[in-house]
């Protein structure tokens, strides 16, 4: 790089050989990754074909998001042996409980057995973004079948809004606890296109 000087030369005539891997390095996202796969693949832990951040292992679910991971199992020995197994291949895990919150997903288990996964934090945060704060809402979504017309008798939408980052949090949104946004959106696309 640029500024490296050594007693043999400088950068127009030497290069650096990286023995490891750098954070803030454009592969080094991928470098973790591959890192923790082999890792989880030596402790027989079977990654899934459809999202590779997900494994399995026995009756264990195990997760994982960039550098946060989460175990699932009704078992809970099954977990204290998996987190156990990373530890003895020299991982630097930190068991925080139960999880109630997981990357901006609120993870609640409620009276019948069933999880609820909500993100009312990220949705508050939309909504203040786009200024819809004081927005009266309606108890059900606008109609597919109605075409929009340009204000109708009211007065222009706020545009002055950061419309990437708020479309960036919607496809966050509908991709965790949210899929109904994507079927809105997309059975949108549908109407345009016939």
């Amino acid at each position: 790089p640029p500024g490296i000087h050594t007693s043999l030369g400088d950068s127009k005539n030497y290069v650096l050989l990286l023995l490891n891997n750098l954070y803030g390095q454009k592969q080094a996202g991928r470098v973790w990754n591959q890192y923790l796969v082999d890792k989880l693949l030596s402790i027989n832990f079977k990654q899934s074909l459809v999202d590779e951040c997900v494994f399995y292992r026995g009756s264990i679910i195990f997760i994982v998001y960039v550098n946060d991971g989460i175990f699932m199992s009704k078992n809970d020995n099954e977990i204290s042996q998996a987190i156990n197994d990373l530890r003895a291949l020299n991982l630097n895990i930190e068991d925080q409980g139960h999880p109630a919150d997981y990357v901006g997903v609120n993870i609640k288990k409620l009276k019948d057995g069933t999880i609820e996964l909500t993100q009312r934090a990220l949705i508050d945060s939309i909504i203040a973004d786009a200024g819809l704060t004081d927005a009266k809402v309606k108890p059900v979504p606008a109609k597919v079948s109605e075409p929009l017309h340009a204000f109708k008798n009211e007065k222009p939408f706020r545009l002055d809004f950061n419309y990437c980052s708020i479309v960036g949090k919607l496809n966050y949104l509908a991709q965790t606890t949210c899929p109904d946004i994507m079927f809105a959106r997309s059975e949108e696309h549908t109407s345009e296109l016939q």
